[in-house]
């Protein structure tokens, strides 16, 4: 079995850094916790675990998939509050 801490954390080497909130699984899809925290060098860095909410363990040696989800666009541009398209805070000076 993998060592999990006090907190419920585990590490796991990686060959990139991942974003946070990830959902960790298994080879069964079985969600194992979520990446709370990327430390380490670039090149070789290592990944928190958060297994608070696992449905499964793992032992030492398992694979583990990280499930990225792409981030989602949004559909129709930020209105403000008087229904106005919203424009970017730039300042500008007539000459």
């Amino acid at each position: 079995m993998t060592t999990v801490n006090k907190k419920g954390t585990f590490l796991v080497r990686s060959t990139k850094p991942h974003r946070l909130g990830i959902q960790v699984v298994n080879q069964e899809i079985k969600r194992l916790g979520k990446v709370v925290d990327v430390i380490g060098p670039v090149a070789a860095p290592y990944i928190v675990i958060n297994t608070r909410d696992a449905q499964a363990q793992t032992k030492k040696g398992d694979i583990v998939y990280l499930l990225d989800k792409p981030p989602q666009k949004s559909k129709r541009p930020q209105q403000s509050r008087s229904g106005k398209p919203r424009y970017s805070k730039k300042s500008y000076s007539k000459k």
